[in-house]
């Protein structure tokens, strides 16, 4: 029986492996209050098979613990099989969260995954484990070509004092020995390396972002080779440099902007650039994996800064997955400065795409964070933490309660959509189905504004935002936007790159809308003619419902209206507004 291996802990203990020697994987669990543990390695890894049978049925292997058989999972089998060694000659304590934590046991695992940010960030160091190895010989390759990477930028910034856009200048797609040109090159088949190894499930992982709290640079395991993050990053700004050259091979673009890459920014840039707020983690690591759903919220319970409250959020592995998601509205709404801020995260697929049968247990109000989607929430902050829209005028307080699975808000209906554009989805990294969007007669009155119709489209695209400097007042530029690379300065290619994440993050995986009242809008993907424009109290954008049969309400998302995004439509004659039931 697992549980006659696994002796109770208190609230502040927690088990650790001490690996024993020999070729056999054995270990005995010792016991120390947490904030009194000797030196240890904590184990970062993905559960489940290796990465080369994630289809299979889940392997499992036996491994001694405590003298008694224990069974554990391909993958870390995989990891222990590698790394144990490497753990004994260090003479430290490991921590393996599938065998220090009573797995079966869902009181143990509530009260042990508050320790874990802690554990991560104290251990002597922390091994991310990736697998084994696809082809020994392209994993040597590509950590050779990854430590060329970053010898050539360390030494082009102590050259250029540190002005990493000079550095740039010297790197050359000329040189075969960093260039994928030929591919029967030993650089070709590094590169190909470095594909393989950066498209491994282990960077898709939510939970790795807590783990790279640790303050050690985590060396990074695939069999018996290893690299460090600053390689990774080296890497990352290689691909993304030689992406701008047509001749840089198709397949190894995506490494400029793949999952390594999110991670590496996370790690160097954090909450400075990313937030720290539970809303704010939860929409940047949306597009992240784990076993479990209920961890897509878990596992930031420990880098979210406003959940210091006690009771704000409590792990609980016997709730639903409805129940957990349902917690994350009814904490938000509790924080007086979120107003109705967590609607943003509410996505639903368009008619035509697959239906979201993940969705089936939620109410329309309440997000799924297990749907990855690429539907971004408005930036909802300019510079100085202020709102960056006020739909809802002086409105600011919601009053919202939740009455089992019904959402109550209060506002009002102020339009009504009756047209609706194709959705902005399939490549985001053009910009012709959104331009195709452009109304005929550009040069008409657009009456809210007293622009051309023109101006408020090229508006309207961004949100009136600038994402990268959190401040509105801005406009597209087609000219720059579709203009060859290299006719670009260096200014001029950095403004372009911003006015692309905010043209993505405003348009994309969104429609263009006109309502009633002939008002030109962007809607969320679901939405539809005859749905309705509510102004809703605390909501700084406007929302979009679909009226059901018993007089309640779906919920289809926020929405960007232009020219009444600043309480244009709520004035002290508005009253209090009516009750909105949303199921």
């Amino acid at each position: 029986m697992v549980n006659d291996i696994y002796q109770p802990l208190r609230t502040d203990e927690v088990r650790f492996l001490r690996l024993l020697p020999g070729r056999k994987i054995a270990a005995e669990l010792e016991i120390y209050p947490l904030r009194e543990a000797k030196s240890y390695i904590a184990l970062s890894y993905t559960w489940g098979n290796a990465p080369c049978n994630p289809r299979l049925p889940k392997a499992l292997y036996d491994i001694v613990l405590n003298d008694r058989c224990f069974k554990v999972q391909e993958n870390l089998y995989d990891a222990l099989t590698y790394l144990a060694p490497r753990v004994r000659r260090k003479e430290c304590l490991f921590w393996v969260d599938a065998i220090c934590i009573n797995q079966s046991d869902v009181e143990e695992r509530n009260a042990q995954i508050l320790h874990m940010e802690y554990i991560y960030k104290h251990a002597y160091a922390v091994y991310g484990w990736l697998g084994i190895p696809h082809d020994e010989e392209e994993v040597r390759l590509a950590v050779s070509l990854m430590q060329r990477f970053h010898i050539i930028i360390r030494d082009g910034l102590a050259k250029h004092n540190d002005d990493m856009n000079k550095v740039s200048t010297t790197i050359s797609p000329d040189d075969t020995d960093i260039f994928p040109e030929n591919v029967d090159s030993d650089c070709y088949r590094g590169w190909l390396g470095i594909k393989k190894m950066f498209q491994r499930s282990y960077w898709r992982r939510t939970w790795i972002y807590q783990e790279a709290t640790n303050t050690q640079d985590i060396p990074f395991f695939c069999g018996d080779h290893h690299f460090s993050m600053v390689l990774v990053c080296a890497t990352v700004f290689m691909a993304h440099h030689f992406a701008e050259y047509a001749n840089f091979p198709l397949r190894f673009r995506p490494i400029a902007r793949g999952a390594p890459f999110k991670m590496a920014g996370f790690k160097t840039e954090g909450v400075i650039r990313y937030g720290d707020s539970l809303l704010e983690l939860l929409e940047y690591l949306r597009t992240t994996e784990c076993s479990e759903p209920q961890d897509k919220v878990y596992a930031l319970l420990g880098m979210a800064v406003d959940l210091s409250s006690p009771g704000s959020i409590v792990p609980d592995y016997s709730k639903s997955v409805a129940e957990v998601y349902t917690d994350v509205v009814r904490f938000s709404l509790s924080e007086a400065d979120h107003g109705l801020q967590v609607l943003g995260h509410v996505t639903h697929p368009a008619n035509h795409w697959t239906e979201d049968n993940d969705r089936s247990s939620l109410p329309s109000w309440v997000p799924n964070y297990r749907m990855h989607g690429g539907l971004n929430p408005f930036c909802t902050r300019v510079a100085g933490s202020a709102w960056a829209y006020s739909a809802c005028g002086v409105n600011k307080s919601h009053n919202a309660r939740i009455t089992v699975a019904h959402l109550v808000v209060k506002g009002l209906p102020v339009d009504e959509i009756v047209s609706v554009s194709d959705v902005w989805e399939h490549d985001v990294f053009s910009t012709v189905e959104v331009q195709a969007w452009a109304p005929n007669e550009s040069n008409s009155l657009y009456s809210p504004t007293n622009q051309t119709l023109d101006d408020a489209f090229l508006t309207t695209v961004l949100a009136d935002m600038d994402v990268s400097t959190n401040s509105r007042g801005h406009v597209a530029d087609w000219s720059l936007l579709n203009a060859d690379d290299h006719s670009l300065s260096v200014d001029e290619s950095s403004r372009r790159n911003r006015m692309n994440m905010s043209l993505k993050s405003a348009s994309g995986c969104r429609r263009l809308c006109w309502t009633k009242a002939g008002r030109m809008g962007l809607a969320p993907a679901a939405a539809q003619v005859g749905d309705l424009i509510y102004v809703l109290w605390g909501g700084q954008m406007m929302h979009v419902l679909r009226r059901k049969e018993a007089g309640t309400f779906f919920y289809v998302g926020e929405s960007y209206v232009h020219g009444v995004m600043d309480g244009e439509l709520v004035t002290g004659e508005t009253g209090d507004g009516e009750s909105i039931v949303l199921e």
